[in-house]
């Protein structure tokens, strides 16, 4: 759990074009050409905003995404580690492991197996065959800076998780794909699909755990994982609790000071086989989660 100073959602007190390089006070960050990183986070902050003014001519407007998602992703690389990927270790005979071979797994000779079979055998490693869903609560009360944060969550989960075994999902009363198993997809591109999420909706999340559950059934690998990020206090919608009876392994993480939902991110940790967590401040979250996906998908 994190104790940490709240966040102010200030998103809708200024707009876009107020921001200057004029005054730079000590805690911005600038770079040697002078430019003011901290402008491009207050853009990140009012994506949706600039998306709808008016009065921006269509170069400007592009211009200025593009720099509130590099802020973002610069964000979220500053989250990241050391990436491991998670493997799995196989003893094979000589050719089933130079077929393993010409698909890039990594093999060496087991000795010990070896000696038993009385023919070569390797060990061959291999990436592990796991799926990961995140869903992602995009209800009405993420915008502003939550939302900004929330895209950095998304992008530092992209770049540290195999894209053939990653699934992102948002959702409020609708499901917003913001990235599928099958897709190729850059992090800067989840992240604009994140920003670019229509602001309002309900917190179902139930249809969340709905859609997590289509995803499984589609993919069909045993090992596959689902993370639930959300307040856990759902406003449309059945109790959740009843939808989360039957998955393997969900992971609920329980974001905000509030304690109102905490109950129910408990008892869908509980039925559905998993671990709950918490996590008080946005700003923690990328790096909490970079961590507890190391330590759950293994």
């Amino acid at each position: 759990m994190f104790h940490a100073d709240s966040i102010a959602d200030d998103d809708d007190e200024d707009q876009a074009g107020e921001n200057s390089n004029d005054n730079t006070s000590a805690g911005d960050q600038v770079d040697p050409q002078g430019h003011d990183k901290k402008d491009d986070w207050d853009l990140a902050i009012r994506f949706r905003d600039i998306q709808r003014y008016g009065y921006l001519e269509p170069k400007k407007k592009k211009e200025m995404s593009e720099q509130a998602i590099q802020a973002i992703l610069q964000r979220a690389r500053e989250s990241l580690g050391p990436i491991q990927k998670p493997y799995r270790y196989v003893t094979l005979d000589q050719r089933s492991a130079e077929e393993w071979s010409t698909r890039g797994a990594a093999s060496e000779l087991d000795v010990e197996e070896t000696l038993l079979q009385a023919e070569p055998m390797f060990q061959v490693r291999m990436d592990k065959e796991h799926g990961l869903i995140l869903l992602l609560d995009t209800s009405l009360s993420m915008k502003g800076e939550k939302l900004a944060l929330l895209g950095v969550t998304v992008a530092a989960v992209c770049e540290s998780v195999p894209a053939d075994a990653l699934c992102i999902l948002g959702f409020d009363s609708e499901i917003h794909a913001i990235k599928e198993f099958s897709e190729k997809l850059s992090a800067a591109q989840a992240i604009e699909r994140t920003l670019s999420i229509p602001a309002g909706g309900f917190t179902n999340i139930e249809r969340g755990l709905k859609a997590a559950r289509e995803r499984m059934e589609t993919l069909r690998r045993p090992g596959t994982r689902v993370i639930l990020v959300s307040d856990g206090r759902y406003t449309e919608g059945k109790n959740p609790v009843i939808e989360a009876r039957g998955f393997r392994m969900i992971y609920p993480v329980k974001i905000g000071k509030d304690p109102g939902g905490r109950s129910v991110m408990r008892e869908i940790a509980d039925s559905g086989q998993g671990r709950f967590s918490e996590v008080r401040e946005m700003h923690e979250l990328p790096r909490f989660l970079l961590h507890a996906i190391r330590s759950w998908v293994k």
